[in-house]
């Protein structure tokens, strides 16, 4: 790969007669090619097209204060982009009918676990769940797990077996439950979790390749480490 790198350099170079420019050239290159096979990078442009739609439920909710749909796509925005405390506000401003749904509560305990209000965002999420045990396809057990795994691994755990459970072709928590694994000092079982991700990744049908594609590397990286 290095030297593949390296040949199409020198190859630039000469082309364009401008060493920078064809560095520039490689970087776009690659992250053209990343973005369409194997999806490492950041969306550059996802950034601005979600700062667009920000804006825009900004002056929908100016315009119309009771539009409380809008009120919620801007409270899941923020939840994207790690923002629990705007997003926790608009969640708590909803009309209590719609606050009483238990997407709409799955979320609230979201950000609760996000601040630091671990008990209270679990037990929302876990009666939320109770209503729709379906809900999302069980990703809540994995934002559960993913928060719980550095304080409570036990729990963790627990909650990426619930998820599996409902989701059983996810690479991302194989790779996640290796990790924890690992924290039990058990690298037997990590190594087969790490396997499991890259095998799983293999029978996946195409477009959840592309979603998936990032752990499975990382599993397959991981596994040349864990003796």
């Amino acid at each position: 790969m290095s030297s593949g790198f390296l040949f199409l350099f020198v190859l630039l170079s000469l082309v364009l007669h401008n060493p920078l420019l064809a560095v520039i050239v490689i970087v776009i290159v690659y992250y053209l090619v990343d973005r369409r096979f194997i999806g490492l990078t950041p969306n550059l442009l996802k950034p601005v097209r979600t700062q667009m739609r920000i804006s825009r439920l900004h002056r929908e909710i100016l315009e119309n204060p009771h539009d409380a749909p809008a009120r919620y796509d801007l409270a899941r925005l923020y939840i994207g982009h790690g923002a629990y405390n705007r997003a926790l506000r608009l969640l708590q401003e909803l009309p209590p009918s719609m606050q009483e749904a238990a997407d709409v509560q799955t979320d609230w305990g979201i950000c609760q676990l996000h601040l630091g209000e671990c008990a209270a965002g679990e037990q929302r999420i876990l009666n939320a769940l109770s209503k729709e045990p379906k809900l999302r396809y069980g990703e809540p057990y994995l934002e559960m797990a993913a928060v719980f795994a550095p304080s409570d691994p036990k729990k963790a755990l627990h909650y990426l077996n619930v998820f599996q459970s409902y989701n059983a072709s996810s690479c991302e928590s194989e790779y996640r439950l290796a990790k924890l694994f690992l924290l039990f000092d058990n690298p037997a079982a990590a190594r087969e979790a790490l396997r499991r991700c890259i095998q799983t990744y293999r029978m996946l049908p195409r477009f959840r390749k592309r979603v998936e594609r990032r752990w499975a590397l990382l599993a397959r990286w991981r596994l040349l480490l864990v003796r």
